[in-house]
C-alpha cells in the first residue's frame, strides 16, 4: 500500500522548543522511495524550501495553514497554469485556496489594534520573533516573507482574545480564527482541510495505484486535516489537548516530536498490515 502523508511541522515532525529532526531523516528516506509526504503546515513557502533542502524532498507542500499549494517543476501539467486558481510562482505550478489578498485582510484586522494589544507579525523584530520561537534569525526572515497571511503575537487578556474573535467573525464571516503554537492565525475561508481535499482532487486523475492518506499534526490547526483522512494521528505535546469529532483511525502518540512521528507512522503501517 502506498501512503500520501500530510503532516504539521512544528511539533509534530520537528522537537517544538528546538526544531530538532533526531533520527528521523534515514527513516523519511526510506518512506519517501513509495509514499508521498506532504507539508501542510502554517510556515511559508521559504521555510518550506529550506526544510526541503534539509531533508532532500521535493513534493508538492501546502503553506500558511492552507492558503496555497506548490506543485514542484514537473509534477503537474503545464497546462494548469491557464486553469483557474493556478498560477506560476518562480519553479512551482500552485494553487490558490485564499481570495483575500494579503494588504487588504491586514487592513481589516488593522482597526481592531485601538481596542486591543496584539502585534502583527511583520511588525515584530527579528530578535523578538527569535525570543519566542527559538528559531534562528535566518529561519526568522524566512518565516517574515508571507504570501497570503500576517499572524498576531496576542499582547492582550483571555477575556479579550474571545471578544476579537467574535468582532472579527462580525467584521467578515468569511473570516477564520486559528490558534496556533504561538500565534493567531486570521485566514480567508479555507484551511489545512480543504486544501488537503483539493490537492487529493488535483492528483487523483494522474494515480494509477490505490493508495490511504495519513495526517499527523499536534495543534488546534491541524484537527480539520486529521479528521480528514484515512488514518489520523496527534503527536503528544505538554499541555495541549486536542478534542476530535472522529474517533475511529485515530492514533495519540506516546513520544513527542520528533520521535512521535515515527511512532505514529510505524503504528499505522502496521495496522493496516496486519488488517490486510
Amino acid at each position: 500500500m502506498n501512503y500520501f502523508i500530510f503532516t504539521d511541522i512544528d511539533g509534530t515532525l520537528l522537537d517544538y522548543k528546538d526544531y530538532s529532526i533526531g533520527k528521523l531523516k534515514s527513516y523519511i528516506n526510506k518512506l519517501k522511495k513509495k509514499n508521498s509526504i506532504i507539508f501542510n503546515t502554517s510556515k511559508t513557502f521559504e521555510e518550506i524550501l529550506t526544510i526541503n533542502k534539509r531533508l532532500d524532498l521535493n513534493f508538492p507542500f501546502i503553506v500558511e495553514n492552507g492558503a496555497c499549494i506548490f506543485f514542484p517543476s514537473g509534477y503537474l501539467e503545464e497546462k494548469f497554469f491557464n486553469q483557474k486558481n493556478f498560477f506560476k510562482y518562480k519553479n512551482f505550478i500552485c494553487y490558490k485556496l485564499s481570495k483575500l489578498k494579503l494588504d487588504s485582510l491586514n487592513k481589516m484586522i488593522l482597526e481592531f489594534k485601538s481596542k486591543y494589544n496584539f502585534t502583527f507579525y511583520t511588525e515584530l523584530s527579528e530578535k523578538k520573533i527569535s525570543s519566542i520561537t527559538n528559531l534562528k534569525i535566518n529561519d526568522v526572515k524566512n518565516s517574515k516573507q508571507r504570501l497570503f497571511s500576517n499572524p498576531i503575537y496576542w499582547n492582550d487578556s483571555k477575556l479579550k482574545l474571545d471578544k476579537f474573535k467574535k468582532d472579527v467573525k462580525l467584521l467578515n464571516k468569511n473570516l477564520k480564527i486559528i490558534d496556533g503554537g504561538r500565534f493567531i492565525h486570521i485566514v480567508g475561508n479555507y484551511d489545512k482541510a480543504l486544501a488537503l481535499k483539493q490537492f487529493l482532487k488535483i492528483v487523483k486523475p494522474f494515480i494509477d495505484h490505490k493508495f490511504l492518506t495519513i495526517s499527523l499534526g499536534d495543534s488546534e490547526n491541524d484537527i480539520c486535516m486529521i479528521e480528514s483522512t484515512d488514518y489520523g494521528c496527534i503527536i503528544k505535546r505538554e499541555k495541549n489537548k486536542l478534542s476530535l469529532k472522529k474517533t475511529n483511525n485515530i492514533f495519540y502518540s506516546k513520544k513527542k516530536a520528533p520521535d512521535g512521528w515515527q511512532e505514529s507512522l510505524d503504528h499505522v503501517i502496521y495496522m493496516e498490515k496486519k488488517n490486510f
